[in-house]
């Protein structure tokens, strides 16, 4: 979990700044505060990204439906909540998630050649960005099920079912993503406060209007 919350220095100094519109604290802070969400939600899909290979093979392109892999990550980093002028602060949760399908980490079929002929040995896929490939000598693709990659639940003509990678928790440690993310919390909010405090500064002179705020019902 990683919580964005407002500190009693940054709380002080935007209060003798914001001077005559001190009444409306709350509703700036909260603004603030949720823009700082949005930033670390990026970051932390980022780096994920960095370690994580999520892509489809390219033999694999025209079965399978297209991922996104931006999209994807972020599914996995759930924002609890949206700061308010009540409680202006927010929670994170990196959310460990449901393993990928095996397409997901570029998975292609292992071919070998013995005497000048191509024999199939199985699925191998790659789970880490920069790493080695998995292989699954009982893995076989079903094209026409998305593309997916399947092997027999037993042996002989048994059931079939999904063969699975890392899910996105098995990324969070080794991105390191808690520390950073947090370090990326402190860093940005203080930023995003003076950001909303050169607003306030510019709509009071008639140099910009804010924006309404879906969130907040305005600002």
């Amino acid at each position: 979990m990683i919580k964005i919350d407002i500190d009693e220095t940054s709380l002080k100094a935007m209060r003798e700044r914001l001077g005559e519109f001190g009444r409306h604290l709350p509703r700036h802070l909260a603004t603030a505060v949720n823009r700082v969400g949005k930033t670390v939600r990026v970051e932390a899909a980022q780096q994920i990204g960095k370690v994580a290979n999520i892509k489809l093979h390219s033999t694999n392109k025209g079965y399978s439906k297209a991922i996104n892999k931006s999209r994807t990550l972020k599914k996995a980093i759930r924002q609890k909540n949206r700061a308010s002028p009540d409680s202006p602060r927010i929670t994170i949760g990196l959310w460990d998630g449901y393993a990928f399908p095996a397409k997901y980490h570029e998975a292609k079929e292992l071919i070998k050649k013995k005497k000048g002929r191509k024999l199939f040995r199985g699925v191998q896929f790659k789970m880490e960005a920069g790493g080695g490939w998995t292989v699954h000598a009982d893995g076989f693709f079903v094209r026409s099920w998305n593309g997916g990659v399947f092997k027999r639940a037993n042996e002989g003509r048994g059931p079939i079912r999904g063969i699975k990678g890392r899910s996105p928790g098995d990324y969070f440690e080794k991105a390191g993503v808690g520390p950073i993310c947090a370090r990326k919390a402190k860093e940005r909010l203080p930023i995003e406060i003076n950001r909303r405090l050169r607003e306030i500064t510019l709509a009071a002179s008639g140099k910009i209007k804010l924006r309404a705020s879906k969130d907040l019902g305005g600002n």
